[in-house]
């Protein structure tokens, strides 16, 4: 017997494991082609062929190729369909359907049983001729006339109906299948004896295959979960029409949807973007997020080559890490950038016998933030070592503009002397917007309450510019973090809603380190003026007591010596002289001090400074009484020293006169006065024109007054005499009427 030969059109590794079944149970030489569905034409016409099987691995094209192909040529040979492929099957091809969840043996058996006996007819093998159509066999071969449904050789089970839809034949094999007995259905009409098949959809399929004279197929529901298949082929006195259960293959079809369906819910609900690759390195599923992430349609990437999509990322990291992974069949997990879409993606790799599965996150927040906390770190090392609070507000400023992206970003620093947040320092960008940063008052509403309040705003929506206004012209929102007592740090966007929670978060890190550095920085500056104070004393000592020192030495030596009380007198004022030094240089150490304040009367605070100071000579005159805030400790000493430097610069028969101005107040007399290029010296340390003096009383007036935050300023009087003048004591409150 000639050996049983078979097509396999398909995979080839594939066809392997099918020759290895069938040659389990052949009973024959079995010899198995591998061909490619563009040559199955020239392969089936080849009278040697027994079969032709279709691989799992075709699709509908394919499988449509295959059939028209087996058609063309006319060869009498069986298809054994193991796709799951949908296409139109000639009439005169015979197709048997074996679905890939079909048990593999019984598939084998099935293909040798149909196969085996019409392999290469014999003369004691009696078979049809190989040219003979089956579909003219089935048009011509009935007894009735034309109308005969048999088929042979395994094909599925007819029913043939005249143009009046009238049974005519009717195969056997459907009296089981459709419960309707052979005797029961030839002569009646197809919707009485076939109700599954019956209504106004079997109509139109049979109207359309007759009027068009072309076979069609079309499946429909036979109730209890079952499906038919239905084809209906055009003979000349009516229609044939084949019968198969297919409801082991819609299933089968129903399970793979429903598996697509709980494959597609659960990539959906992957927050990462995910995509699988074949061993070649060909795109076949997308999620969601993997279209959205790398910009693509699912549809038409899938079989496409990753690296022909995104070919910028042959030779970078995504190359070497995806190749090696598949070659070493060991997972891999990266960072990288992708330059076309400047973004860092963070990718997880698991290869497979089949493929690549890949997880990718897009963490280009996370990178670039990460890269601005870092920047924000290098910001804090140069705030250290800034030198002063303006160097501080431009460092700040430039990492809000350079790490932070804020364009439009200003720093104010609190004026203790005005009371308001004095601008230090503001983007070339609000330079280029405004002319003039406008410094910000107790009245300059959510910019003011910010500082003053501590508490960090978020304005989403800026509409309206005040004159007193802190925006650097229009803006759409607003974003102010006090730098606590030290000032405020605001930036701007055009855009409303502009500032997100990383944005907030990554300001207030910046303004802590700000605020961090000015605190260094005052603590530096205090530091510096308590050195200076220690030096003060340090040259004091060592100078200006000595002489009174060694002047009460040296006479108390001479009154031991010579019994002379006189020079006990030149003691007691050498004496009395460094007592007053000593006073005075402790006054001036306190200046340091936390003031008290609380509301005083300036004719009280006068007129009890004056009991305390030997004022012999001087006449007190207070003109006018008034009210504000001050140390009233601190308040005394200012106005002893006052009272003190009249007794000493002024002479005798001097009138000191307290009175009121429009935002302080002032201490003058009657006397020399002082000349005027010498006013704006007389405050400095150790500067006197009297050998009695010590050249540290107005030093220390000065110190009472900028502790205060006022001003303070040397005049001539109206009488031609000295005059000090105090500014800008805002809580000032006049008298309604002269002091008496």
């Amino acid at each position: 017997m000639s050996p049983t030969v078979l097509a396999y059109v398909g995979d080839p590794e594939h066809s392997l494991a099918v020759s290895r079944v069938l040659q389990g149970r052949a009973e024959t030489d079995l010899h198995l082609l591998t061909v490619p569905p563009d040559a199955v034409e020239t392969t089936v016409a080849d009278d040697r062929l027994d079969g032709v099987i279709c691989g799992g691995s075709l699709d509908s094209e394919e499988l449509q190729a295959v059939l028209d192909a087996v058609d063309a040529v006319g060869a009498d040979v069986p298809v054994f369909d193991l796709t799951n492929a949908v296409a139109a099957v000639p009439s005169a091809v015979d197709v048997h359907h074996l679905y890939p969840t079909s048990d593999a043996t019984r598939a084998a058996e099935e293909i040798l049983a149909t196969a085996e006996p019409t392999a290469a007819a014999t003369d004691e093998t009696p078979g049809r001729e190989r040219d003979e159509d089956p579909a003219e066999s089935t048009a011509s071969g009935g007894a009735d006339g034309g109308l005969s449904g048999r088929t042979e050789r395994g094909l599925e089970p007819t029913i043939t109906t005249d143009r009046e839809w009238c049974v005519v034949d009717w195969d056997p094999r459907l009296d089981d299948r459709l419960a309707v007995d052979e005797s029961e259905a030839v002569g009646r009409s197809l919707d009485e004896v076939f109700p599954a098949l019956a209504g106004q959809t079997i109509r139109t399929l049979g109207e359309g295959v007759l009027e068009s004279g072309e076979p069609e197929t079309a499946e429909f529901t036979a109730g209890d979960g079952e499906w038919l298949e239905v084809r209906a082929v055009p003979v000349d006195a009516g229609l044939v029409w084949f019968v198969r259960d297919v409801t082991e293959r819609k299933r089968y079809e129903q399970e793979l949807e429903e598996a697509r369906e709980r494959l597609e819910n659960t990539l959906e609900r992957i927050d990462d973007a995910f995509f699988v690759l074949d061993s070649d390195e060909k795109f076949v599923l997308l999620n969601s997020r993997a279209e959205f992430v790398l910009d693509l349609d699912g549809e038409e990437v899938v079989g496409e080559c990753f690296w022909d999509v995104f070919p910028a990322a042959v030779s970078t990291t995504f190359y070497h890490e995806f190749t090696e992974a598949i070659e070493t069949q060991e997972p891999t997990s990266f960072e990288e950038y992708y330059r076309p879409l400047d973004s860092w993606f963070e990718v997880n790799a698991y290869p497979s016998e089949d493929g690549l599965s890949v997880f990718l996150r897009d963490v280009t927040e996370q990178v670039q933030l990460q890269r601005k906390l870092e920047s924000l770190h290098d910001t804090t090392q140069q705030l250290i070592v800034a030198e002063s609070d303006q160097e501080i507000a431009r460092e700040a400023v430039q990492a809000a503009v350079g790490v932070l992206d804020f364009p439009l970003t200003i720093c104010w620093r609190f004026d203790e002397t005005r009371h308001q947040l004095q601008p230090l320092s503001w983007s070339e960008a609000v330079a280029d917007r405004v002319d003039d940063v406008q410094a910000i008052d107790p009245d300059s509403g959510m910019a003011w309450d910010a500082y003053d309040e501590s508490t960090l705003r978020v304005i989403d929506s800026v509409t309206i510019v005040t004159p007193n206004s802190h925006h650097p012209g229009d803006v759409g929102s607003a974003l102010l973090v006090p730098l606590g007592e030290y000032g405020l740090l605001g930036t701007y966007a055009i855009e409303e809603e502009a500032f997100d929670e990383t944005d907030i978060e990554l300001l207030r890190i910046l303004a802590t380190s700000v605020e961090s550095a000015m605190a260094r920085s005052l603590r530096e500056r205090q530091l510096a003026r308590r050195n200076e104070r220690l030096d003060d004393f340090a040259s004091t000592v060592s100078h200006d007591l000595r002489n009174p020192l060694h002047i009460a030495s040296a006479r108390t030596e001479l009154a031991r010596d010579t019994g002379d009380t006189e020079h006990l007198a030149k003691v007691s004022e050498a004496l009395e002289r460094m007592e007053t030094l000593i006073e005075d240089l402790l006054d001036r150490a306190r200046g340091e001090q936390d003031l008290d304040r609380e509301l005083v009367s300036l004719a009280a605070a006068a007129e009890d400074a004056w009991a305390g100071v030997d004022t012999a000579g001087l006449t007190l005159d207070v003109q006018r009484d008034a009210t504000f805030s001050a140390d009233p400790t601190r308040l005394k000493q200012l106005f002893e020293n006052l009272y003190r430097n009249a007794a000493e610069h002024a002479g005798q028969d001097v009138t000191v006169t307290v009175g009121v101005h429009e935002d302080g107040f002032y201490v003058g007399d009657d006397g020399r006065g002082i000349p005027e290029g010498d006013r704006d010296d007389v405050f400095e340390q150790g500067v006197t024109d009297n050998e009695a003096g010590t050249g540290y009383g107005l030093a220390i007036v000065s110190e009472i007054v900028e502790g205060h935050g006022w001003s303070i300023a040397a005049t001539e009087s109206d009488a031609g005499g000295a005059c000090f003048e105090v500014h800008h004591i805002r809580s000032l409150e006049t008298a309604e009427s002269e002091a008496a």
